[in-house]
């Protein structure tokens, strides 16, 4: 569908509301169009034959037209206003549930300030459009075509005339409106790349401090900065023509009509009331012509936004996220999870980042991932929660492949505590809770006892009811990590991953989580990720990776008697 279709899908739910803006604004034209009729017999029989009932009539009846005017430009400004923010409201609203739907690959190949600018800066370029723009086009058109029934009825003569320059207007706005459409498109994207720069900013302020690259940063800026400056001046430059052209065309055509109708009247086959009128409709035609130039421009700069708002829209979704009726209900595990031929590579990677993967992990029992940096550890976790699906291979569950489970279920029952801690600008009771729909706050206190995040918790302004604001800036790292170790404590899974859950712990209070985790998950399946051998809790079986493939496993003593890879991470961490 084209962009405009996309949005009369959504206007059409509120279709009796437009359509009593549409009457209000053929109100408001139909006074427009017809109070300049008024002129000619005001000024042949008040002024000219000097009409005492004519004058009475005028000042009772003005007043009364005005008044209806008025009621008729509320209603018509106060509908489209609503239809503008109802419209908007509901696109944001399925702007916000697409990104949820769309999947992890999508977000890895798109900056986030280009998102942001879509889902914020073009939404409010299209609400002001929505609002403003169906004014402009409707009623003006209506103004203009009741004003040139007018100047038709005053005299056919001067009303033809009076069109003589409206090929060259239309041609001319044509122009300036394919001008517009593409420089807007383009300061668009400009302006996508800028929020990128403003987000990275703001949330990297530390880091950027830390290292002294104020300087780069502001270079940066100032070249794409620099670079919105050109087509959103061109852009400016096609709206600024419009408006001169106009004039000029509207004031050669007044110029001679005022000639001809000059010379009618002084010939006296016209009346000066007659000519008034005439010359007044042709003047209040200017007002809506001028709106709808001016409406042209932000039409085109609205459907720029338009366009850029709906590709959001029409990007494939995760086929994860649609609930399929097949799916089977995951009540827990009951033998193993296991990773069969397995291979994964990351969106717009080369590089596998598992190959040819095969392990199995018993249920209940204690496993530990490890190897260097980029050998798949974290991506196994990543795929035993189905963020990502095997390119080749089968995850599965009890021997049965994991995407036949349905996914919410799946993900219930696995846990997972990860080296960063995400924390939303919310209270600590709910970033604590997350994603569970009835919590009490015995259960919250309880699992911040285990975690040890109770103590620092109690010293907070307002205790568990306490904003942390963005990223709980304001927590230490190793409080954001009980935080991360209580929200998993209350949601009890029979599946826990743990990737390198204590590094922002000291000792003490690592061996008291582990102790703490070791107690709540009793009997439940732990699959440990660590980089520091040295942090490793107890465990059944150690599975020691490399490039993306299982290269040894078994139990700590038998690995360190292999002398293979896990021997040598171990002896070079053990060395000083």
């Amino acid at each position: 569908m084209s962009t405009q279709d996309r949005i009369l899908q959504y206007l059409r739910p509120h279709a009796a509301r437009a359509a009593y803006a549409v009457v209000a604004m053929f109100a408001v034209s139909l006074f427009n169009g017809t109070a300049v009729l008024l002129l000619k017999p005001i000024v042949d029989r008040i002024f000219i034959a000097r009409d005492l009932h004519m004058l009475w009539l005028a000042v009772f009846a003005l007043p009364l037209i005005i008044s209806l005017k008025t009621m008729a430009s509320y209603a018509q400004n106060y509908l489209m206003s609503w239809l503008g923010q109802k419209v908007t409201q509901e696109i944001r609203g399925d702007l916000f549930r697409k990104l949820h739907a769309l999947p992890l690959d999508y977000f890895a190949g798109h900056k986030s300030g280009e998102i942001l600018s879509r889902t914020t800066g073009d939404l409010v370029v299209l609400q002001s459009a929505l609002t403003s723009v169906p004014l402009y086009l409707i009623r003006d058109s209506m103004t203009v075509a009741a004003l040139l029934a007018s100047l038709f009825y005053l005299d056919w003569r001067f009303a033809l005339l009076s069109l003589g320059g409206l090929p060259l207007i239309a041609s001319t706005l044509y122009v300036l409106g394919r001008k517009m459409r593409a420089t807007s498109l383009q300061s668009q994207l400009m302006m996508g790349r800028i929020t990128q720069r403003f987000q990275e900013s703001v949330q990297g302020m530390a880091f950027i401090k830390a290292f002294n690259y104020e300087q780069g940063v502001l270079e940066k800026f100032e070249a794409e900065n620099d670079s919105f400056f050109a087509p959103t001046m061109s852009f400016l430059r096609a709206t600024a023509l419009a408006s001169p052209l106009l004039e000029l065309c509207g004031g050669l055509v007044a110029a001679f009509i005022l000639y001809l109708g000059g010379r009618e009247v002084i010939v006296g086959r016209m009346t000066p009331g007659a000519f008034f009128a005439f010359l007044g409709a042709f003047f209040a035609a200017y007002a809506p012509i001028k709106n709808l130039a001016r409406s042209n421009s932000e039409l085109q700069r609205a459907q720029a936004c338009a366009e850029r708002v709906f590709q959001l829209l029409d990007e494939p979704v995760d086929p994860k996220s649609v609930p399929s009726p097949a799916a089977r209900p995951f009540s827990g595990l009951e033998h193993e999870v296991g990773f069969s031929g397995v291979w994964f590579r990351y969106a717009g990677r080369e590089d596998y980042a598992l190959k040819s993967l095969d392990l199995n992990i018993k249920r209940g029992s204690r496993v530990a991932l490890v190897g260097p940096s980029g050998s798949g550890k974290t991506t196994i976790a990543r795929l035993l929660l189905r963020l990502h699906d095997p390119e080749r291979g089968l995850v599965t569950f009890d021997g049965r492949d994991a995407r036949e489970f349905e996914l919410g279920g799946l993900r219930d029952q696995i846990g997972l505590v990860a080296q960063e801690t995400l924390l939303f600008n919310d209270t600590v009771f709910e970033n604590i809770s997350l994603g569970r729909r009835v919590v009490t706050m015995s259960q919250v206190e309880r699992a911040c006892a285990l975690s040890g995040a109770s103590e620092f918790i109690a010293r907070l302004p307002n205790g568990y009811q306490t904003r942390l604001g963005d990223g709980g800036v304001p927590l230490s790292a190793g409080q954001r990590q009980k935080i991360a170790i209580s929200r998993v404590i209350l949601k009890d899974p029979q599946i826990l991953i743990l990737d390198e859950a204590t590094s922002n712990l000291d000792s003490a209070s690592e061996g008291e989580i582990i102790s703490a985790l070791e107690t709540q998950f009793k009997g439940r399946t732990v699959i440990s990720i660590a980089h520091k051998l040295s942090s490793l809790p107890a465990c059944d079986e150690i599975f020691v990776l490399s490039q993306g493939t299982l290269v040894e496993s078994g139990s700590q003593q038998e690995l360190l008697a292999k002398n293979g890879l896990f021997k040598r991470l171990h002896d070079l961490q053990a060395s000083p």
